[in-house]
């Protein structure tokens, strides 16, 4: 039973939702009032378990809410209230409350701890003092053959449960925002962009959009980095274009031009009626280049220093910048037109005099590619003299962008 925290047989009553739905409901009268159409547990913050808040009971047509304090018991045979008339009709459930039933069973859930994907097939709740608490979920085929009450069959005893402890789960459908639930997000977050990226190609279309649209802005553009391209397309398509807007503003000029280029044209009117001026602009520019060469590959997202200022001058200029920039390593010097002179890196900044020129201290850019260069070229080039990353210019030597080793590699190796 992996990853769930197991009380001892004397201090707890466990029991399946399986085993109860339907159950009949008699109150303190000993009439029966309908049967158990569901259960309704409150998921609070700062509480590593949902407690049971009551029951849905269902007669006839007429659904009604019991709240648990009216519990007797809640168990196998049948459930017993403390009293009569205590059936609130037309209950309005609120953001934090599921209904595990309705809301979990046979849904789809994120296993955080085994970074999967797997099926609700039965809920386990614990009864810790007098209180029912959702502990865990069971993904194993042994909870579909007890729903279908075939467990007690000799040779299907011998199948194992395996179950979920509630703290490693997230939920699709909450992050589709039905439930909005808080913690599921912030479980599902923890995970490396990656592995949330394998965990979104085994959902649905739908389910992929609602969650990608519930992650803020900077880990959305980081995992649609990391999703399979062919999926990557169609999820695209989906995405509101305002939610687009605002997680390709995060990404990495050559990252958003992909996305680009990905998108119908109406798709990609929307996107640019809402993306601020400065990422517009780079990306229009960018999509004047074919993908397979050096100006469809590299990055606008470069810090250059004109040839006339300090050392104190550029590194001021770095530091208001560095904000719209991912990551920063080398400063390419210019001349007034941008025309490419050479190249500091961050060290050799910060180890300098403050009031030396910028241009005592760069060195000679040996290397650079022009815009129409073919990728297997750059590749070449930047194999062949170990580089990280190479300055791409146009033929006045103007410089236009960067190709730094992992955009290689993500062309070179897509499916890595």
């Amino acid at each position: 039973m992996a990853g769930c925290w197991r009380l001892s047989p004397k201090s707890r009553l466990m029991i399946f939702l399986s085993q109860i739905l339907n159950l009949p409901v008699v109150d303190s009268r000993e009439a029966e009032i309908g049967r158990l159409k569901d259960v309704v547990v409150q998921v609070r913050d700062g509480a590593k378990y949902p407690e049971v808040s009551g029951i849905v009971v269902k007669s006839g047509r007429k659904e009604s809410v019991i709240p648990y304090r009216f519990i007797e018991n809640l168990g196998y045979g049948e459930i017993t209230l403390k009293k009569s008339d205590c059936c609130i009709e037309g209950y309005k459930f609120s953001n934090s409350e599921i209904l595990l039933a309705r809301d979990l069973m046979d849904q789809q859930i994120f296993d955080v701890g085994g970074i999967r994907v797997v099926r609700v097939n039965d809920l386990e709740l614990v009864k810790i003092e007098e209180k029912f608490l959702l502990m865990s979920i069971d993904v194993s085929n042994r909870a579909l053959l007890r729903r279908m009450g075939l467990v007690n069959i000799p040779f299907i005893r011998k199948t194992r449960s395996h179950f979920i402890d509630w703290g490693n789960v997230s939920l699709v459908k909450g992050l589709a925002g039905n439930l909005q639930l808080k913690t599921s997000k912030e479980k599902l977050e923890k995970l490396h962009p990656a592995d949330i990226a394998n965990l979104i190609e085994n959902l649905n279309f739908q389910e992929s959009t609602n969650l990608v649209q519930s992650l803020d802005e900077e880990t959305a553009a980081e995992v649609l980095e990391e999703v399979e391209p062919e999926y990557k397309e169609s999820l695209l398509q989906r995405i509101n274009p305002s939610n687009l807007a605002e997680i390709v503003e995060e990404m990495p000029t050559d990252e958003a031009a992909d996305v680009i280029q990905a998108l119908s044209e109406q798709k990609k009117i929307q996107l640019f009626k809402r993306l601020g001026v400065r990422k517009a602009r780079e990306l229009h520019r960018l999509s004047k280049y074919k993908e397979d060469t050096a100006g469809g590959m590299m990055s606008g997202d470069f810090m250059f220093v004109r040839n006339d200022i300090t050392v104190q001058q550029a590194a001021l200029r770095i530091r208001k910048a560095s904000e719209q920039y991912s990551s920063i390593y080398h400063v390419f010097i210019t001349d007034e037109d941008k025309h490419l002179e050479g190249i500091v890196s961050i060290r050799t900044l910060l180890l300098a005099k403050q009031r030396e020129k910028i241009s005592s201290i760069m060195s000679k850019v040996h290397h650079t590619v022009r815009t129409n260069a073919d990728v297997e070229d750059v590749a070449r080039i930047m194999t062949k003299y170990n580089l990280l990353s190479v300055a791409v210019t146009d033929r006045k030597k103007v410089i236009k962008g960067i190709i730094t080793v992992d955009d290689i590699l993500r062309y070179l190796i897509p499916d890595a």
